[in-house]
């Protein structure tokens, strides 16, 4: 008899409250049906003779229940978008109105998605948004915009889709004005000169659920599963190349040789043909990459073992001060859009879609200085533990080393940069 009324109890409970929001009744009104409910729950408990502990956990559980519903409200985005403040906008979207607005207007052609009942294409955006920047499940992100957990899905894929065709505008290889401003950036900055850009790589996690046959091949070194998203940034942490979609078992190297970048690079396709006199040697336009990539005539990385001079112990003094530049970024990167530590939100098919959108996105922030804080940097590295890259130790060509050798003497000699 106990059980019979602890369950009769959950279900009036929560018939009550679900018929009192469901008819939108004022909130006094719906006030005094909680209590009465109260009163009810009350009279059970004391007809049936069920103990205290089992009465606060039906009324915990109904709580929670009621909890849930709320967050379901049809009015959330309509008073997130008229009542938030920028703070606000930037926990939730990352970024503030204005920069939303925008947004909407550029990518609003792009997305086919129109026939979603009662989900305006704005608010497909902001779906989407919220969804990249928290990381939480498409069941979570669904009951606060009450949207069904497959529309998010649809609509995450959608947007991500629409937010790629403004690519062209936000991230590219830079053209010859570009270029040079950028190259003055760094060396202003991290005092390389000819330096357009730093290479380097991340691992973004991928759920057990959503792993596809050939599910070992996505084991990094860390035996997790992962995509790898492999980029170059600029002086001011943003991307102007990604190459995206490779199994986490991939070792670096072979997806920077496999990618048109390098292609174009090796071609001496990729910058225009401006050179600078350093120690009587002529040096082209580069990028600088880490120990995991090889080397070549556009392609700087550090000097490795033990015996190394103190010149070159200079170099890669310097060499990893200007390597912060792909760090900070990629830790933007995160910090702004937490997808990218969770893995939680999308197919493996559509992850690719998505890291790129987090790339643009990232970029549109950039350009409009928006803050990232501390507390989200802290909380993405917090998420998911990057593997060691495997070392590679290739050097292609001699200029790949006589360019080295240049900048190494550049910095020894303090006078050649009056």
């Amino acid at each position: 008899m106990a059980d019979w009324s602890l369950t009769f109890t959950a279900l009036m409970y929560k018939m009550f409250f679900l018929r009192a929001r469901r008819r939108h009744y004022p909130r006094q009104l719906y006030l005094n049906y909680r209590l009465q409910l109260e009163k009810i729950a009350e009279l059970q408990r004391l007809k049936s003779c069920l103990n205290v502990e089992q009465f606060l956990f039906v009324k915990t559980f109904l709580q929670s229940c009621l909890l849930r519903k709320r967050r379901r409200s049809l009015l959330w985005w309509e008073h997130a978008k008229n009542k938030f403040s920028h703070n606000q906008w930037l926990k939730y979207l990352r970024m503030g109105k204005e920069n939303f607005l925008i947004l909407v207007e550029r990518i609003t052609p792009s997305i086919k998605i129109h026939s979603i009942k009662n989900v305006s294409i704005e608010k497909q955006i902001a779906i989407a948004l919220v969804s990249m920047a928290s990381g939480k499940s498409n069941a979570h992100i669904g009951r606060i915009f009450h949207v069904s957990k497959s529309d998010v899905g649809i609509i995450i894929e959608e947007v991500c889709e629409a937010i790629k065709t403004v690519m062209p505008q936000y991230l590219k290889v830079p053209g010859q004005f570009d270029l040079e401003k950028n190259i003055e950036a760094f060396e202003k900055k991290w005092e390389f000169p000819q330096c357009a850009g730093v290479l380097g790589a991340i691992h973004v996690p991928i759920q057990s659920s959503y792993l596809p046959e050939n599910a070992s091949d996505y084991l990094n070194n860390n035996n997790e599963h992962s995509m790898l998203l492999q980029g170059v940034v600029d002086a001011s942490y943003k991307f102007w190349d990604v190459n995206i979609g490779w199994p986490g078992i991939v070792p670096e190297s072979k997806v920077f040789t496999s990618s048109m970048l390098w292609l174009k690079g090796q071609d001496r396709n990729l910058f225009p043909n401006i050179y600078r006199e350093i120690c009587d040697s002529m040096i082209p336009i580069y990028i600088l990459a880490g120990t995991s990539y090889p080397l070549s005539h556009w392609v700087l990385g550090p000097f490795w073992g033990e015996s190394i001079s103190a010149k070159e112990k200079l170099f890669n003094e310097k060499f990893t001060f200007a390597y912060n530049a792909i760090e900070i970024a990629f830790k933007r990167l995160k910090a702004r859009w937490n997808c990218l530590s969770h893995g939680s939100i999308c197919s493996i098919e559509v992850l690719p879609s998505v890291i790129a959108a987090c790339c643009i996105l990232h970029n549109i922030c950039e350009v409009n200085n928006e803050i990232v804080l501390d507390d989200w940097i802290i909380k993405s590295e917090n998420n998911f533990k990057q593997p060691i890259p495997s070392p590679c130790n290739t050097v292609i060509g001699p200029q790949a080393e006589n360019t080295r050798m240049a900048i190494t003497e550049y910095f020894a000699n303090p006078l050649l940069k009056l």
